[in-house]
C-alpha cells in the first residue's frame, strides 16, 4: 500500500473536458450585397459631380470610362512602315487616318439641318392647343348662362399674357449684376455696432457680448462637391471660356491601325525586329494617340510631355515626324530609367549614323535635374494624371502656348 502511494504522488495526471460548441454561420450573401464597394463609391462621385458638370453627355462618357481598353498598333516610321502597314491590313485592321477622312466626308455630304431660332413648330402647335381649350372652356361657360344681358364677358387671354411679361419686365430691372469679390467688399457696409472700443474701459465685459465662431465642424458632409463647381460658372473670378477647336488635323506620316468594335482579333501579334533593328510597329492603347492628335503639332514645334512613362505619348509623337524636340519628364525614377533603354532605344533608328539613338528625344528625371534648361520654352505640353498599374481610366490635359 505504501507503495502504491508513493506512486501516484510521482505521476502527473491531467484531465480533459469535451463541451459542445456552437460556432456562427458565414454572413448570409443579402448582407454582403448591401454593403458598397469603394468601386461603387467611386461611381456614385463621378456621377453627382461630373453628371452636373458635362450633363447628357456624361452617361456616354461614364460608359466609355468603364469600357475595355481599345488597343491600337502604331507603324514604325524608322522601320519597314509599307510591308508593316500591308501585314497589319491582312490581318483584318483597319487604318485610322482613313476611318476619320471617310467619317468627315460623309459630314460634308450629309450635314444636319439646324434647328431654327425662331419657335419650333411643336411649340407653335402647343400653343395653338393651349389657346383652343382656353376657347373651349369659355364657350361651355357661356352656354351655361341664358343668352342676353347678363351673359360674362369672355376671357382675354392676350390681357394676361401681356400682364405676365410685364412682370418679368419688371423683375429683369431688380435683378442687380454680379460683382466680383473685391467690389463686394470694397461696397460693403460694416457693422460698426459690434466693434469694441478700447475707450470705453468695459473691454472684459464687452467680449461676452457677442462670440463669433471661428470654425463650423460638419458643414462639408452635407455640401456635395458638385454644388460648388457651379458657383465657378457664375463668378466672375473664374470664367470659364470654351472654344471649340474647327477642325481635326491628322498627322500625315502616323499610321495607326487597330480592329473594329467586337472583333474577333483583339490584341495585336508580338512585333517583331525589321532590317533597321528596330520594331515594326508598337501596340498601345488608343488615349495615348487621342492626346497626341488634341495638341495639333505642327512643324518644328517643341513639346514637353510630364508623367511621360512609360513613353507611350512621346513615341506617338516622334511618329508624326513634326515636332523638332521632345522633352519627357517623369517623377519615378525607376520608370523614368527603363523607357529610354526599353521603348525609344527599340523603335528610333538614325539612318545618317545607322545606330538605334533617341537623337531628338531629350529625357531628364524631375529628382535629379528638375528642368530641361532652354531659353527658347516650349510651343505644346502634354499632362497626364498619375496611374496605377491596375488602372484603366487615364486623362490627359494637352495645352498650347
Amino acid at each position: 500500500m505504501f507503495n502504491i502511494s508513493n506512486i501516484y504522488r510521482n505521476v502527473s495526471v491531467t484531465s480533459y473536458l469535451l463541451q459542445q460548441a456552437r460556432f456562427k454561420n458565414k454572413i448570409h450573401w443579402a448582407k454582403l450585397k448591401k454593403k458598397t464597394s469603394p468601386k461603387y463609391k467611386a461611381l456614385n462621385h463621378f456621377d453627382d459631380f461630373y453628371g452636373s458638370v458635362f450633363g447628357n453627355k456624361w452617361p456616354s462618357m461614364r460608359e466609355a470610362l468603364l469600357r475595355r481598353p481599345k488597343y491600337v498598333a502604331v507603324v514604325n516610321n524608322y522601320g519597314d512602315a509599307e510591308e508593316t502597314s500591308e501585314y497589319l491590313t491582312n490581318r483584318g485592321a483597319h487604318c485610322l487616318k482613313k476611318l476619320i477622312s471617310i467619317q468627315q466626308e460623309f459630314h460634308k455630304q450629309y450635314t444636319p439641318e439646324h434647328a431654327p431660332e425662331n419657335p419650333t413648330s411643336i411649340e407653335q402647335e402647343s400653343h395653338k392647343i393651349n389657346e383652343f381649350m382656353a376657347q373651349q372652356h369659355t364657350n361651355e361657360i357661356s352656354n351655361i348662362y341664358p343668352k342676353g344681358d347678363n351673359v360674362p364677358e369672355r376671357l382675354e387671354m392676350h390681357d394676361e399674357d401681356h400682364r405676365q411679361n410685364e412682370v418679368i419686365k419688371n423683375k429683369d430691372k431688380f435683378n442687380l449684376p454680379t460683382k466680383t469679390l473685391d467690389q463686394s467688399m470694397a461696397e460693403a457696409e460694416i457693422d460698426t455696432s459690434r466693434i469694441i472700443d478700447p475707450s470705453l474701459g468695459n473691454t472684459n465685459e464687452a467680449l461676452y457680448q457677442y462670440i463669433p465662431a471661428t470654425k463650423l465642424k460638419g458643414i462639408d458632409d452635407w455640401v456635395p462637391e458638385s454644388l460648388h463647381y457651379s458657383y465657378y460658372s457664375k463668378d466672375k473670378d473664374f470664367p470659364l471660356s470654351i472654344e471649340p477647336e474647327a477642325e481635326l488635323n491628322f498627322p500625315e506620316h502616323l499610321k495607326v491601325f487597330t480592329y473594329e468594335m467586337d472583333s474577333e482579333s483583339r490584341d495585336f501579334p508580338e512585333p517583331r525586329r525589321c532590317q533597321t533593328g528596330v520594331y515594326n510597329y508598337y501596340p498601345m492603347d488608343c488615349g495615348s494617340v487621342l492626346s497626341v492628335l488634341a495638341l495639333n503639332l505642327t512643324p518644328g514645334d517643341r513639346l514637353l510631355d510630364l508623367c511621360s512613362a512609360p513613353g507611350g505619348k512621346a513615341l506617338v509623337a516622334l511618329q508624326t515626324l513634326l515636332p523638332d524636340v521632345v522633352v519627357c519628364n517623369d517623377i519615378s525614377i525607376s520608370r523614368s530609367n527603363r523607357t529610354p533603354k526599353k521603348y525609344f532605344g527599340s523603335t528610333i533608328f538614325d539612318f545618317e549614323t545607322s545606330t538605334r539613338v533617341a537623337g531628338t528625344c531629350l529625357y531628364s528625371n524631375v529628382r535629379r535635374s528638375g528642368y530641361f534648361i532652354d531659353d527658347q520654352g516650349f510651343d505644346k505640353t502634354s499632362v497626364s494624371t498619375m496611374s496605377d498599374t491596375g488602372n484603366y481610366m487615364k486623362v490627359t490635359f494637352a495645352f498650347e502656348s
